[in-house]
């Protein structure tokens, strides 16, 4: 009886020994690899760049100059096609959303294409397909699709305008804030793209962040088209006026096409 006690005994301690074996192997495993783990980084890296660069040697070696050609320019024309797929794609949105502009508001519009554009920090114009055949008058205000004021025709052929755009040094736009006293006065571009609306008496009360709209006392713009935001407050000590300086709202940079107001009956 004794014996078959201690029998047991000897079983136990040998499972238990084999146990902590066990788990200070596995454990020293786990401590190793961690430990192991910033230096197998990088090799496992290199070694993905060996094989990649060694099975594309190996299987450019049964590759002739032709085929290898071809394939470039297979790689080529999908490229060629992707950059016009995502162009569709854009043009596709920015029509969507100027049919949606249309239909909301109910304005006369010709909706055009710039052609090409002179953008620099001294000037800001672009070129529209449509002139006067389509009934584009100088002066006609210019839209972003959404309905956004971009600036205003100042010269038009017969298939084509000119467009200058509302922070071009030389263009002006007669404008109002949206503030109790629906302050007025004339937004300027400048060098930049900022604008600036000058001579605001000091006893008008504007703030950072009021937006700015077109006033409507311009023929040939309609009232209440959003220009931008007030960003900044000017007012030189013992002066009587201050200034606003306007962030314009539309990005020419980034228009491909636009909304003129159609000023004449179409032809």
């Amino acid at each position: 009886m004794k014996r078959a006690k201690t029998t047991r005994r000897a079983r136990t301690a040998m499972v238990a020994t084999v146990v902590v074996f066990l788990f200070l192997g596995l454990g020293f495993r786990s401590i190793l690899a961690t430990a192991l783990a910033p230096v197998a980084a990088p090799l496992v890296s290199v070694g993905t760049w060996v094989t990649n660069r060694l099975f594309w040697w190996t299987q450019a070696r049964g590759i002739t100059a032709q085929e290898l050609e071809a394939l470039r320019s297979q790689r080529d024309e999908l490229l060629v096609h992707m950059v016009e797929l995502e162009q569709m794609r854009q043009e596709n949105a920015s029509l969507r959303a100027q049919l949606e502009f249309v239909e909301r508001t109910k304005m006369d519009v010709v909706a055009t294409k710039i052609l090409s554009k002179q953008i620099s920090r001294t000037l800001s114009r672009f070129i529209i397909d449509a002139g006067e055949r389509d009934g584009i008058e100088v002066g006609a205000a210019v839209l972003a699709h959404n309905g956004i004021f971009v600036g205003k025709v100042s010269d038009v052929g017969a298939y084509a305008s000119t467009v200058t755009a509302l922070n071009d040094p030389t263009h002006s736009v007669a404008v109002s804030l949206l503030n109790e006293s629906r302050t007025i006065g004339i937004a300027s571009g400048s060098i930049g793209d900022l604008l600036r609306i000058n001579f605001i008496p000091v006893d008008e009360v504007i703030d950072v962040g009021e937006l700015v709209v077109t006033s409507g006392l311009e023929d040939a713009v309609e009232s209440g088209l959003l220009v931008g935001v007030i960003n900044a407050i000017v007012q030189e000590p013992g002066s009587a006026f201050q200034e606003a300086v306007v962030e314009p709202l539309a990005d020419v940079r980034r228009l491909t096409s636009v909304l003129v107001l159609h000023l004449a009956e179409h032809p």
